[in-house]
């Protein structure tokens, strides 16, 4: 069972990785952070992406930035919060 458990949050912690640098690139974001909040099996993540390329777009058209970069891993998901902000935008929320 434990084996298990640990075999499972490996695969997680790669997926993480995974959508992080994907992220990193393509947005070349300044701020990722990619949280598994299924306990470990994969199925739901907490992204934060902080990117000069949400400059002046709404916050569906940066959603749909980030469903776009990520359609490959959001198909075995159960479920995503997904937060996007400019680095300004995240500088303020981090001092607060």
């Amino acid at each position: 069972m434990l084996r298990r458990m640990i075999a499972v949050r490996r695969l997680s912690t790669s997926a993480e990785a995974k959508m992080t640098a994907a992220l990193k690139e393509a947005l070349n974001a300044t701020h990722v952070k990619v949280d598994d909040i299924s306990g470990g099996c994969g199925s739901m993540y907490k992204i934060e992406v902080a990117s000069l390329s949400f400059e002046g777009k709404n916050r569906v058209m940066q959603h749909r930035m980030v469903n776009e970069i990520l359609k490959e891993d959001i198909v075995g998901m159960h479920g995503l919060t997904l937060k996007t902000f400019t680095p300004a935008q995240f500088e303020q929320i981090s001092k607060e």
